[in-house]
């Protein structure tokens, strides 16, 4: 099993207690962009254990392998917390081995966090564009990173920053705030622990002009959020980032405009109605 996958089995029962009342748009996956020499991985981890920088987060290590993106791949480092429940190092109770990690009492709240990973995710992204003015820009985003992604992908599509959104295109898996069925759009925004955790409401289904392509595994009910879909958190919701499932299949290709659902291996499942 992946290190990601298990450490994040081992936080989805301490954060799926927290809230889970949760339900499109369909984009076909494009051609690779594999060749692309001159085009830069601004990559936002999920929640959970970080890695010192620049390495940060541990989401995309099978894909950036897998592709051989090298210093193409540019990991955004943030808290990636659910403070008190999931820290730096781990959830406060593993329960798996049943260790504790303190930190996690006094690591930033989901909502500091993304708040956070936006600001972090934008400095970036723009310090990427200064330095490589001709490149084009994949803002990718994995659970509460891609709920980050998400608000930045706004940002450019609106056009509050200094980035030309015509060189800018968006993956986002597992998005809490997947339009009709995500989280955020199925609890009201702003409903939650305030100051803790609470919905960030729906995201758009287009962003100006910018291709975003949404992916999100059917039965994952932080982006197809039904109360009858919480087992998934445990089974499925992990299975993005493990070797040859979602994002290593996905990431390197052209972004189209809409939500791709997928099979729990990662491949495309039928579209919905």
């Amino acid at each position: 099993m992946a290190k990601t996958s298990r450490m994040t089995r081992t936080l989805g029962a301490a954060a799926a207690t927290a809230a889970l009342a949760f339900g499109g748009v369909v984009a076909l996956p494009g051609a690779a962009q594999a060749a692309d020499a001159d085009r830069y991985y601004i990559q936002v981890g999920g929640t959970g254990p970080t890695k010192p920088a620049p390495e940060c987060t541990f989401t995309y290590d099978p894909a950036n392998a897998a592709h051989q993106l090298g210093d193409r791949a540019i990991k955004v480092c943030y808290p990636a917390s659910w403070g008190p429940v999931i820290g730096p190092t781990g959830s406060l109770i593993d329960i798996t081995t049943g260790q504790v990690h303190p930190e996690a009492l006094t690591a930033p709240t989901y909502d500091t966090s993304v708040r956070i990973g936006i600001e972090e995710t934008l400095k970036v992204a723009e310090r990427t564009h200064r330095d490589h003015p001709d490149a084009q820009l994949t803002i990718v985003g994995y659970s509460q990173g891609a709920q980050v992604a998400d608000e930045v992908l706004q940002k450019i599509s609106r056009g509050e920053t200094g980035i030309d959104k015509s060189q800018v295109d968006g993956k986002l898996y597992a998005d809490p705030m997947q339009p009709g069925t995500g989280f955020g759009a199925v609890v009201p925004k702003g409903l939650g622990v305030p100051g803790v955790a609470t919905s960030p409401g729906a995201g758009p289904t287009d962003f100006n002009g910018v291709p975003v392509t949404r992916y999100c595994i059917n039965g994952d009910p932080v982006c197809d959020a039904n109360l009858l879909n919480t087992p998934g958190y445990f089974e499925l919701h992990p299975n993005y980032a493990e070797d040859n499932n979602a994002i290593e299949r996905t990431m390197t290709e052209d972004s189209g405009n809409g939500v791709q659902w997928l099979n729990p291996d990662g491949t495309p499942a039928p579209p919905r109605a």
